[in-house]
This record gives C-alpha cells, structure tokens and sequence, in this order.
C-alpha cells in the first residue's frame, strides 16, 4: 500500500501545493517504482539481507500488506526471520493477527510461519520462515500481512533478516579402507528436517540422506550405509529447517587399518 503526505511551500508569500509525494521514511520499499504489495515488487532481499519495513495503513483501513522476493537455489536451505516489532503476529491460532508467510507469485501458501521459542501454548513475536528450496527461483515471497483488528501506523515497524541456512563439510571418503561418518545435532526446540547431499569432486549429486531430526538429539550416518558412494569421495551440503544456526555437526573419516580418524567440521554460510 502506497502512502502519500500533501506538502506545502511557501514562496514569495504564495502557498504552492505540491503533488502528492510518498512518504518514505521508513519503509522506502512502499512508492513506485518499488511498490511492495504484490508479486510485482522489484524489492529483493539476499543472504545476509536485512530491511526495515512498517504496516502503516496511511489512515486507510484497509491493512497494508508488504512481499519481499526471496531468490533461492536448489537444494539449499532458508530462513526470513521477522523480529524487532510490537506488532502481533500470528501464534497459531490468531487468524486475525498479522500474518507472515513464503508465498507463490499467484499468493499461495508456501510456508507458514514459526516462533523461534515456545513456552506451553505462548510464541514468541520472533518469527522465522525455513524451507529447503527444491529448484533455482527468483519469483517466490515472503508476505507480510497486517493485523486485522488494529490500526497500525508508521510506528508499526519490523525488521527482516535472510539467510541462506546450507551447511558445508568440504571433504569426505569412502574409498580405499576409510569410512566416513555425518554427524548432525538439532541445536532447537523443534524437530527438523534435514537433508545431506553428497557430492563428487566434480559437483556431481552422488546421493542424498533424509531424516528428521528430534529437539536436541543427534544422528550418525554412515557413507558405508548407502551403496552408491562406494568408492566415492568428495563434499557435502546439508540442508535443513533449522534455521540459520540452528545445527551442529562434523564429518569423521575413520581409518580402521591405523586407528586414525580425520575430523571436518560442517559450517555455515559466511554473512
């Protein structure tokens, strides 16, 4: 929703009434040529991305709703999170609080929404939306809705922060007489799903592992437990909904004729 302030100058002792210009002092996404409320937008968020947006109705009441492209490869993980707000968001019950979402071009629900922190039936206002991409993108959003039964204003402001959650583990082996071993904790509160990729030293997709991983547990995955990386060797991706930050891990190389065991750590994108 575009919001627009008449302004008036005085020159030589005549009032001149300029045109309407957008008021842009804190949400600069809301007037053209960026205008942000629908799939129309030029506004992009990237790794490491962070805006400031508001909910201003700009005395209307009708809600102001707010979408953000959210560019993506396949077979990496992603998180928005939403944060820095009095506004209320939706709990999970609340169909009137403002609604925060990954959505299609056409306005279809992609991705609802998570509080970081649970405690009981209470969320917290700190939002996140995670997902494992499944193909190179440049025409999904996340859409930010305002709440239904409150006037909001240009005080009803929210940062977004993007971040492309893939883990990396640069090596692995499963050739000759060593056996490489992934594991992986959940660092959150809440189940998760993970996916490990494992790659030629060519960038070849060799095979990838699914599981969901419970809150706080750990998982140990073999390469000697999936047959087509006998005798491969390479690196990994590990794609999640975790979170940016939201799992541990590392890589062990074991060498039973030695005794010997090489650790690489998983980590994250840089941002």
């Amino acid at each position: 929703m575009s919001k627009r302030t008449g302004l008036v100058v005085a020159s030589c002792g005549v009032a001149v009434l300029l045109a309407a210009a957008p008021a842009r002092a804190i949400d600069p996404w809301e007037a053209p040529p960026f205008p942000d409320d629908s799939s129309a937008t030029l506004n992009t968020l990237g790794h490491g991305g962070e805006q400031i947006h508001d909910l201003d109705q700009g005395g209307t009441a009708t809600n102001d709703v707010d979408w953000v492209t959210v560019p993506t490869l396949a077979r990496h993980s992603y998180e928005v999170r939403l944060n820095n707000t009095s506004v209320q968001f939706d709990w999970g019950a609340c169909t009137d609080c403002a609604q925060f979402e990954r959505v299609s071009a056409a306005g279809a629900i992609l991705t609802d929404d998570v509080s970081t922190v649970n405690e009981g039936g209470i969320e917290s206002y700190d939002r996140s939306v995670r997902w494992i991409a499944t193909a190179n993108t440049t025409n999904e959003y996340v859409r930010i809705t305002g709440h239904q039964d409150a006037t909001e204003t240009s005080s009803s402001v929210y940062t977004l922060r993007y971040r492309d959650t893939t883990y990396s583990i640069p090596r692995w082996n499963h050739a000759g007489t060593q056996t490489t071993v992934v594991l992986v904790t959940n660092l959150t509160q809440n189940a998760v799903n993970v996916m490990v990729h494992f790659y030629g030293a060519t960038g070849s997709l060799l095979a990838t592992a699914s599981y969901s991983l419970p809150p706080n547990a750990l998982n140990v995955l073999s390469t000697a437990s999936i047959p087509t990386l006998a005798g491969q060797s390479g690196h990994i991706h590990i794609a999640h909904t975790a979170g940016y930050g939201g799992l541990s891990g590392k890589a062990v190389a074991l060498e039973p004729s030695t005794g010997f065991t090489f650790d690489t750590a998983m980590v994250p994108v840089s941002h």
